[in-house]
């Protein structure tokens, strides 16, 4: 299937022949975060056979840095170094491009993780819970076209790639594939209003974060990026609080 081959060319480092994200591609975002999140639920499962719920949370992390390169990690540590600068948007850009982290973007990468590592043990621990955390990489996505599409219109209509393809009609599609994904979870495990919050409270998190950013530091991939993470973290956040 071209369009979730190019997809997961664009969001993994899965040695795939993809080509530049198309609309086609973009409304598939969500369903290359479910392949993704089901490398996860086979990396928790193997970890709770193995050690338990700790094991599982590494195990976890792990998967998802061989997967994504830890893509949007860097993105957040990149954001977190932009907004520390309290520079004038141009200028907090170009310390957003410096290859080195500085000493906010650490600390902020170093939470986040513990963070997540928290939440997977958490959603691990409960009973047949586990395989929800499956849910947060497909939340995590949709942010990501929904922030494409919300870029400003002239930013739009002169980038290349998924920001151009991110129209009306895709972002509509991508919710669909997102919210078909969330409630046949939700339904399959008995999970449903955990499932449901989890969309609801990952989509507005990453919006609000990425609207302060965007005032802050303007529109690019790294900030867009940041927005999937807190998508995926307050995803598991409220997992965690819904099966436990």
């Amino acid at each position: 299937m071209p369009p979730l081959r190019d997809a997961l060319g664009f969001l993994t480092v899965l040695p795939l022949k993809a080509g530049p994200p198309t609309r086609g591609a973009v409304v598939l975002f969500p369903a290359a975060g479910l392949v993704i999140g089901l490398a996860w639920t086979g990396a928790a499962w193997l970890g709770l056979h193995i050690g338990g719920p700790l094991v599982a949370a590494g195990l976890v992390l792990l998967i998802d840095f061989a997967l994504t390169g830890a893509l949007h990690l860097d993105g957040l540590a990149d954001t977190a170094d932009g907004l520390a600068s309290h520079r004038p948007p141009e200028e907090a850009r170009e310390v957003m491009k410096d290859p080195r982290v500085g000493a906010v973007g650490a600390a902020a990468l170093g939470t986040v993780l513990l963070l997540r590592f928290a939440l997977v043990g958490a959603v691990a621990a409960v009973g047949q819970g586990w395989w929800m955390i499956a849910l947060a990489p497909v939340i995590g996505r949709f942010a990501l076209v929904w922030q494409l599409h919300r870029s400003a219109p002239r930013e739009r209509s002169v980038a290349k790639g998924p920001a151009a393809a991110a129209t009306l009609p895709v972002t509509v599609a991508a919710a669909l594939v997102t919210v078909a994904v969330v409630a046949a979870a939700g339904a399959l495990s008995g999970f449903g209003w955990p499932a449901g919050l989890a969309l609801t409270a990952g989509t507005a998190a990453a919006h609000l974060a990425y609207q302060r950013w965007r005032r802050r530091l303007g529109t690019g991939g790294d900030t867009i990026g940041a927005s999937g993470i807190v998508a995926e973290t307050v995803a598991l956040a409220s997992l965690a609080l819904g099966v436990s």
